[in-house]
């Protein structure tokens, strides 16, 4: 967790009471002698003076004057670690009290830098978009996502601009004045595709980037539009990228693409993780997909594809399999990744998995082997019975509404109607 210390000083005032102290007052109470005084003793002799001792030896000294003797001193800090997650959606938890974050392991606020990506608006403000599915939690769960450790909530995704530019807005403000920095969207084009410079703990300059392959008609940020940063604008995303590696020692860039409940990433996510690890990306984050992908080790980048629903509605199969990706290093230098596998429980809060056939599923397509999970191919980007399964929780008209989502500005498929769906045991 990267942390601001502040040092506060203390002032006390002590006072000092009456003036000079008292000793204590002797009392004889014997009377005086009478007659004449006694005989006094002749006085001593004085005592016998020995001469002085003379000076002792001094030995000549071991090391030559000149020599300093030798100091010892702490090295600097330079280990640090990354920790990551997918998406995060709290439009259920948060106005239920319910803090999402509780169970995870390790806790994202163990990390010097905690990324996520906050799939919703955070706002009381604007008008729900004519979106098959919109998403927005009251403006405490910027609050919460702060007290879980998160320093950067990417925003960059299809949903941050569910209920319109004032409530994408009101999001990024409350991110912010929480201490999260909100990535990937702003009030203009500049603001959104910048990319935001922390320091770790004196160990390492850190930069990123946060961009979206999904994006819905009029969420582009654009010169007078608020909005997000789109990785179709490809030129300027890796323009950021290039910039970001000038200034930092390490690079971050946080994406959200793929295809929805597919485990493997398409061409177009390995062309780009390539593209962005060239202008100097180190970590490239991914989500959307809302089940995970693998994560691989490309010309000494992490790439995660798919972190999956990482705080999410309840989910018994494999769309409810997550975790925390770890990424070590030693100043600018990967030293290392690793990733802890969880479960979304009865709250869709992740909770550390420990064993099973999920665990063992986890693991395969982490580690690489994705294939035997895809669903069966469709002939169209709308789930169907057959592929999807029933629908384990149908949506409400509050959380649908009753239009489809509108054409996006891209060829590729920004629907979430595979978000309710979950047939994989």
């Amino acid at each position: 967790m990267l942390a601001v210390a502040v040092l506060a000083g203390c002032s006390g005032a002590s006072s000092i009471f009456g003036g000079e102290p008292e000793g204590p007052t002797l009392v004889d109470d014997k009377p005086p002698p009478v007659g004449p005084p006694a005989p006094q003793p002749p006085p001593a002799p004085p005592p016998l003076v020995a001469p002085p001792a003379p000076p002792p030896l001094v030995a000549p000294p071991t090391t030559p004057p000149t020599m300093a003797t030798p100091t010892t001193t702490t090295e600097p800090q330079t280990t640090w670690t990354l920790l990551a997650g997918g998406d995060v959606l709290m439009d259920r938890s948060e106005p239920a009290g319910i803090n999402p974050f509780e169970f995870i392991d390790p806790p994202l606020a163990s990390a010097d830098l905690a990324v996520v990506n906050a799939e919703m608006a955070i706002s009381d403000r604007g008008t729900a978009l004519a979106k098959q599915y919109v998403f927005r939690a009251p403006p405490s769960a910027a609050a919460t996502i702060a007290a879980a450790g998160v320093d950067v909530a990417n925003l960059a995704n299809n949903h941050a601009g569910d209920f319109g530019p004032d409530a994408l807005l009101h999001t990024i403000e409350l991110l912010e004045q929480a201490g999260v920095v909100a990535l990937g969207a702003g009030s203009n084009a500049a603001t959104a595709y910048r990319h935001r410079l922390l320091d770790v703990g004196g160990a390492a300059s850190v930069a990123l980037v946060g961009a979206s392959m999904i994006v819905p008609w009029g969420f582009e940020a654009t010169a007078v539009r608020p909005g997000i940063a789109s990785t179709w604008n490809t030129a300027r995303v890796l323009d950021s990228v290039r910039a970001a590696a000038g200034e930092a020692d390490v690079v971050v860039a946080v994406i959200h693409w793929g295809i929805e409940r597919d485990p493997c990433p398409t061409a177009d996510q390995r062309s780009l993780a390539r593209a962005l690890i060239a202008a100097g990306a180190d970590v490239v984050i991914g989500h959307h997909p809302h089940v995970l992908q693998p994560v691989e080790f490309i010309a000494g980048a992490v790439v995660a594809y798919s972190l999956g629903n990482f705080v999410w509605h309840p989910r018994g199969g494999f769309t409810g399999e997550t975790g925390v990706l770890q990424v070590d290093f030693d100043a600018d230098t990967i030293v290392g990744w690793s990733f802890h596998p969880h479960l979304l429980d009865g709250n869709g809060a992740p909770r550390p998995a420990a064993d099973g056939d999920r665990l063992d599923r986890i693991e395969a397509i982490i580690g690489g082997d994705c294939d035997p999970y895809r669903p069966p191919p469709t002939t169209t980007t709308t789930p169907t019975e057959s592929e999807a399964g029933p629908l384990a929780e149908p949506p409400t008209e509050s959380e649908a509404g009753p239009l489809a989502e509108p054409p996006t500005e891209s060829p590729q498929p920004a629907t979430d109607e595979a978000l309710e769906l979950d047939a994989t045991p």
